[in-house]
């Protein structure tokens, strides 16, 4: 079964969540993201409709890909928000900071834009860069018509002042 929806914001992903636990209660074996590449069994995605949080869409619809220079997510524009993109040393450098930027970015209560400041009282801080999408309107599931989000260490800004 295929389902589709609008996506674009925390509230409509909720709903898709919700749409999910309901073909799982009627026999599902588990949902497929086709917008992330993600799968969830039936008891992972259950859990993720009872808890409700904005960590638990984010964990439903984002993937988290590892490249030999860089590191991304797919899938932020089914919550509505920019892809994060960010060197692969800073992601290896510290433990998780690609996934508290997830978090960060969908707790929903703050804007995260370009120029904003990114930064932990005792670790890694990043300036965010926006870069807008070479094509806002691709028919790709997994293309992101807001973009996506660059954090440039500032280790890397002071090196290239």
């Amino acid at each position: 079964m295929v389902l589709t929806g609008p996506g674009g914001s925390l509230e409509s992903a909720r709903k898709m969540v919700q749409a999910g636990a309901a073909i799982i209660q009627v026999g599902g074996a588990g949902v497929f993201i086709d917008n992330s590449g993600l799968a969830h069994g039936a008891e992972s995605w259950m859990y993720m409709t009872e808890e409700g949080s904005s960590d638990a869409v984010s964990f439903a619809f984002v993937g988290i890909v590892r490249g030999q220079s860089e590191v991304w997510t797919t899938g932020m524009h089914v919550p509505g928000f920019p892809e994060i993109i960010m060197k692969r040393a800073d992601a290896d450098a510290v433990d998780r900071v690609i996934i508290e930027m997830i978090r960060y970015v969908c707790a929903d209560d703050r804007e995260v834009g370009d120029g904003h400041i990114v930064a932990d009282e005792n670790g890694p801080r990043f300036q965010i860069r926006h870069e807008f999408p070479e094509s806002p309107n691709s028919p790709d599931a997994m293309h992101n018509p807001w973009g996506r989000m660059r954090m440039i260490s500032f280790k890397d800004i002071a090196e290239r002042n």
